[in-house]
Parts: C-alpha cells; sequence; structure tokens
C-alpha cells in the first residue's frame, strides 16, 4: 500500500499534463481501480493553468445509528453477550422457525424419549470464548419468512426454559469436529463445529405421540409450517450483561444440515433399535436477529448524541451505527479541474492480536434525494499501515464537476455481513491524539 507521507512529501506543482500523470503513476500501485487518462489528448500546454495538490480538506468525522435495518434471513443466526471495553455491551438472542423434510411417521405403539438435542452449526464469533448460559424457549408468536424484522422485533414465547440444566452452561469450541454416535448402532459420526444443547424430552414425547396420533401436520414441510404446529425457538444466553472484556456473539449457519432439532425415540415394535426425527432450518423457514446494544458511559453513545464530538474517534457497529466521513472544502476546487486521484486515507485504532479487530471489508456508499445509501467502493484492512485506503477519484470528480452533491460519504462494514455479525471499527477523527489520521490527498489539474 502506497505510504501517505511520502505522497505529500514529493509533491511538486507542474505545468505539463505528463508531469502530472508521473505524479499519479506513483500512486496507483496501491489502488484498487486506475484513475483515468481521460481527456490527455484533447489538452494543450496553453490552456494548462496550474497542476497541483492538497492533502489538507477539512475533514468533519462523526457516526449516525442505523438500528431500523432488517435482520430477518441473514446469512447468520446471532447468539450470545460481550462486553466490549470501548463500545459497551451487546447481548444478541436468535428466533428461528424450524421444519420437516417431508412425510414424517411413525407406527402405531408407543414410543420413549431418548434425548433432544438441538445442534447450532459455528459460522464463527466475534469477542472472547468464555462460558455462557445457554436458554431455548418456544415461540407463542408465528415467524412468517416473508415478513420484515429488525433487530428489537421481539415475539412472545412461553417462558420456560427448555434447556436440560447439565447442558445449558458450556465455553463454545468453534474449530473442533465433534465425533458422536448419531443413530446409536455403534458407528461413529464426525460432525463440524456446533453447539449442542440438550432440551427437555417432554418436548420430543409431544412430537411422537402426535406422530403415532397421525396428525396432519407432519404429512410435509409445507403442512407442517402452515398448521402453526410448532413456531419455532428463541435461542438467547443468561449472561446479558457480561463485565467488561468478557464474552462473544456466536455466529450460526441456519441452512446448515447439521443445524437441527433432532429427536430420538425408541418405539415398543423395536425398542433396541433408536429412531429420530429431525427439525431442520430450510428456504422455507422465517428467522431474524434480536440485538439489544448499550452504549451508556462510552465516547460511541456521546457521537451518537452530538456529531461534534466525532473529530476525536469515531465509529462503525454491527446492528448500530455508520461512520460519516464529510469534506466540505472539496467546494472550493474549481468546475474546472480535471481529477487525478483522490485517495482517502482512514487509520483506525487497533492492536494487532486484540480480540477486537476491526472488519476485514470496509463498504462506503452516498447519499441519494430519497435518503438511500448506496455503496459505491469498497476497501480492505491492511495491517501493516492498520488502515483503509480509498480511491475516491469518480466521485471527487463527479462533486466538482457538479455531477453529484457533496453529502459527505457512511461508512460501514460489507453490507453482507452488516445484520449478521458483531464486528465494530474504531477510526481515528482529524483531532485524534493519535500521530495516524483520516486525510483526504487530491491530485488535480487546474485549466482556464
Amino acid at each position: 500500500m502506497m505510504n501517505l507521507k511520502k505522497l505529500h512529501n514529493n509533491w511538486r506543482k507542474a505545468f505539463l499534463l505528463s508531469a502530472c500523470f508521473v505524479l499519479a503513476i506513483s500512486v496507483l500501485p496501491s489502488c484498487k481501480k486506475k484513475s483515468s487518462k481521460f481527456g490527455t489528448e484533447a489538452l494543450s500546454v496553453e490552456d494548462l493553468l496550474a497542476a497541483g495538490g492538497k492533502d489538507t480538506f477539512q475533514l468533519k468525522t462523526y457516526s449516525v445509528s442505523q438500528d431500523t435495518l432488517p435482520t430477518d434471513n441473514q446469512i447468520f443466526g446471532t447468539v450470545g453477550a460481550y462486553h466490549d471495553p470501548k463500545f459497551g455491551i451487546v447481548n444478541a438472542s436468535l428466533y428461528s422457525q424450524f421444519t420437516i423434510n417431508g412425510l414424517v411417521t411413525i407406527p402405531s405403539g408407543t414410543a420413549t424419549i431418548d434425548s433432544v438435542v438441538l445442534s447450532l452449526n459455528y459460522g464463527g464469533y466475534y469477542g472472547k470464548l468464555d462460558p455462557q448460559t445457554f436458554e431455548v424457549y418456544k415461540l407463542t408468536d408465528a415467524l412468517h419468512k416473508d415478513s420484515v424484522y429488525y433487530r428489537n422485533t421481539a415475539k412472545a414465547t412461553t417462558g420456560v426454559d427448555l434447556v436440560e440444566p447439565g447442558s445449558a452452561t458450556q465455553t463454545p469450541n468453534t474449530t473442533s469436529r465433534i465425533t458422536i454416535d448419531t443413530d446409536n448402532d455403534g458407528d461413529i459420526d464426525t460432525l463440524n463445529p456446533q453447539l449442542r444443547l440438550k432440551l427437555d424430552n417432554a418436548l420430543g414425547q409431544q412430537f411422537v405421540n402426535d406422530i403415532i396420533a397421525g396428525n396432519g401436520a407432519f404429512a410435509s414441510s409445507d403442512a407442517f409450517l402452515s398448521s402453526h404446529y410448532f413456531e419455532g425457538f428463541k435461542i438467547k444466553v443468561t449472561n446479558t450483561n457480561p463485565t467488561s472484556g468478557k464474552g462473544a456473539v456466536l455466529y450460526f449457519n441456519l441452512g446448515n444440515s447439521q443445524t437441527k432439532l433432532t429427536i430420538y425415540y425408541k418405539h415398543s415394535t423395536t425398542p433396541t433399535q433408536q429412531g429420530r426425527i429431525e427439525l431442520v432450518v430450510n428456504a422455507a423457514c422465517g428467522d431474524f436477529n434480536h440485538v439489544e446494544i448499550d452504549h451508556t458511559g462510552y465516547h460511541v453513545a456521546d457521537v451518537l448524541a452530538n456529531p461534534l464530538n466525532g473529530q476525536t474517534q469515531f465509529y462503525t457497529q454491527s446492528f448500530d451505527n455508520m461512520g460519516v466521513i464529510e469534506f466540505p472544502s472539496v467546494n472550493n476546487l474549481k468546475s474546472n479541474s480535471l481529477i487525478n486521484n483522490a485517495l482517502l486515507y482512514l487509520p483506525v485504532a487497533y492492536q494487532t492480536g486484540n480480540y477486537y479487530y476491526p472488519s476485514v471489508t470496509l463498504e462506503i456508499g452516498y447519499k441519494t434525494d430519497s435518503g438511500k445509501i448506496v455503496s459505491f467502493r469498497t476497501a480492505t484492512y491492511d495491517n501493516n499501515q492498520k488502515a483503509f485506503v480509498l480511491d475516491l477519484r469518480d466521485y471527487i470528480q463527479d462533486i466538482v464537476s457538479g455531477k453529484a452533491e457533496n453529502r459527505g460519504l457512511y461508512i460501514n462494514q460489507s453490507s453482507k455481513y452488516f445484520t449478521c455479525t458483531a464486528e465494530r471499527i474504531i477510526f481515528n477523527g482529524p483531532a485524534s491524539p493519535y500521530k495516524t489520521k483520516p486525510k483526504l490527498v487530491i491530485k488535480y489539474t487546474e485549466f482556464k
């Protein structure tokens, strides 16, 4: 990646277009998109007024709340709590439907339950893998695949925790595979890393009794969901207020075949053999992440309350807020300026190895007339520079040319993961006490 200080020190004004592009070449290796050379054939020395650059554009930085984004049908379901020393407490729970794969039958007779296991395939985590106590509740409100749910949406439950006490408290292990005899036939299966919670056998007993009785809900997946026989689960943790630096939010792959509810039983006709019923989370199921965030007593709360507080540090955090950066003095560039390069340098406050690492990918966007934020650039975190660097040449050119409004830019983690992970980023602001500060470095050519 480019060294911006070196770029600044090497800057020289030039009066020939070729010299201007020699300077532009020095920054190209660090940009994902090459600078345009559009118009070079039409330029003459007489028309060239000046070629210059500056890295002193005024920057305003702050964060804005974005807590009304939909959180349904995401890549990951989130469960767990952690106390970030810089952001406060994040507490995530998951609401999800489960369904059968097809017709489920059990012969006439009686069946007894061996165990009921809820398994959730890990997709990752954020924070520290400390012991957490898990709770599972039956939903009494229906979920719908086509409905929109938000991070503050809640659904009613029976109020009875179904997790067996001996299974409730676990230290999550997101990397070790599990070996288990899933069929009770002596053959050991190796499963992907997963959280396994043993639930009350009474839940499974009700299922097998109703299947034996011929309940029509078990005729198909569609029949099961439309009958509202079983609305699904709310999955959460008890430790909603961990001490500073403790806890994690866990990510679960809901569409994975090993994320399921399994009821193991024995039937009176074959008492030595074990049968099982599986409920899965498939494309027909509704689900959403419910996330509570408490910033009380932390600087991020001050920034969200007053943008003026974002000049030392500003933030972006999954489920909650986006960073904003404004550069009003760009409006001072004359409309006859050709932007050769425009690089935005965003340094991050992070010590390598810290549990609370910055997101790998950053998106930057602008706000449309209707208020919608449209992403148009991405950047990858550079741990050597501890910064993101974004090429804004086309965007700055559009502002200078009058094709775009200079409304500032909105910064957040990849939109793909903004409402299904718990990551956050601390950016140094223009008034940061740290050495590295954000910069907008522009190289331009101004004509008569």
